[in-house]
């Protein structure tokens, strides 16, 4: 089995090596050469698989280590009866991560409690319903939005004329362009213009649900309130006016954690060892590392204190700094990857312990239970 793997994914050689002779590869660099000695091929988002990839290849097994799956031709690869297996899952908690610091960052700017604020969740698949409870256990009103699940019988769901009613939309849907509730595109002048005045967008979906691509750059002039992006139209060479709209801007990294890329490469490695008929073995056992210490700011006490832990633990105010400065760097879509590749490195909740919170502070409640540590 000779398997092509990108190199940036967690432990490729260690992981996969007993599967076959590895060879790996820079993401974006990929050519149509390189699969000629393959047989499976392991990929991120940054590697679109295609027809003209794939032309006059063997590969047999397509893995990515990602939950979306837009960058694979998948009717391609079923019209080929070339195996393809996702990652779907494995970075749900970091997004949510992410999604939840965004809230409680903009709520403190707002200088309301998050109890006073309504949140449309858009896609309540996976990450949508960790931030639906999550959400809710702030004392949020909550309106989850899915169509697909409404019109399966899902209870509870609203339509999406309801969500004029939300200070805050999140979305956390699959890019889709067919169907009847197709994403690409979604987010048009007809549906912005339906949302109340300083209505705040949170994307972590695709940059492609905006239409036009151009729109995302005229939020501030819509009446809307401040945005948070972390996808964007034409990654990794993105539109500077875009950032520049976004009070919030981050290159595409809410579901990086360390956690998470060893999740996915994990799973991977499961699949393709299920198809090749390999025993599925679980990975070397390794302690689980401390992140350290995040101690509240004395003056800081409930959700402003949480805001400052959720922030400090997601990175989310260091990246949206060095993503702005990078858009003057030389060759600005080298430097997106590079910040991706660094914040590969951001930990999740459950590594960090808080300190400097009186324990009957409702933050401290709510912070334990979505996986930090106390102390």
């Amino acid at each position: 089995m000779r398997i092509l793997i990108d190199e940036a994914v967690w432990q490729a050689r260690a992981l996969f090596s007993d599967l076959g002779e590895i060879r790996t590869f820079s993401g974006r660099a990929l050519s149509p050469d390189d699969l000629r000695a393959a047989d499976a091929l392991i990929v991120r988002s940054v590697t679109r698989v295609d027809a003209a990839l794939l032309a006059g290849s063997p590969v047999r097994f397509v893995g990515t280590v990602t939950s979306g799956a837009d960058h694979i031709d998948t009717a391609l690869l079923a019209e080929r009866d070339i195996r393809f297996a996702d990652a779907a899952g494995t970075n749900s908690r970091p997004v949510a991560e992410y999604v939840l610091a965004a809230i409680l960052l903009l709520c403190e700017r707002a200088a309301v409690v998050p109890a006073s604020r309504t949140l449309g969740v858009v896609g309540v698949g996976r990450i949508g319903s960790i931030v639906r409870e999550w959400a809710a256990a702030l004392g949020m009103s909550v309106l989850a939005c899915d169509p697909p699940l409404a019109a399966s019988g899902r209870p509870g769901l609203v339509d999406l004329s309801a969500l004029a009613s939300a200070d805050i939309l999140t979305f956390h849907v699959p890019l889709t362009d067919t169907g009847p509730y197709a994403t690409r595109g979604m987010l048009d002048h007809a549906f912005l213009a339906r949302l109340r005045p300083g209505t705040i967008l949170i994307n972590t979906a695709r940059g492609e649900i905006f239409r036009p691509p151009a729109l995302l750059a005229s939020l501030p002039g819509l009446s809307l309130g401040p945005a948070v992006v972390d996808v964007w139209p034409g990654e990794p060479r993105v539109d500077p006016a875009c950032v520049r709209a976004a009070a919030v801007a981050t290159p595409h990294v809410a579901g990086y954690t360390a956690e998470a890329k060893e999740r996915a490469a994990v799973l991977i490695r499961e699949k393709l060892a299920a198809w090749l008929g390999r025993p599925v073995r679980p990975p070397p056992a390794r302690p689980p590392s401390d992140a350290g210490d995040i101690t509240v700011s004395p003056a800081k006490k409930a959700w402003p204190a949480a805001a400052e832990v959720l922030c400090r633990a997601t990175g989310i105010l260091d990246a949206d700094r060095r993503f702005r400065a990078s858009l003057a760097a030389e060759d600005p879509a080298a430097a997106f990857d590079a910040l991706r590749a660094a914040c590969a490195r951001r930990r999740e909740f459950a590594a960090f312990r808080v300190r400097g919170l009186d324990a009957g502070d409702p933050a401290a409640v709510w912070l334990s239970s979505v996986g930090f540590r106390l102390g």
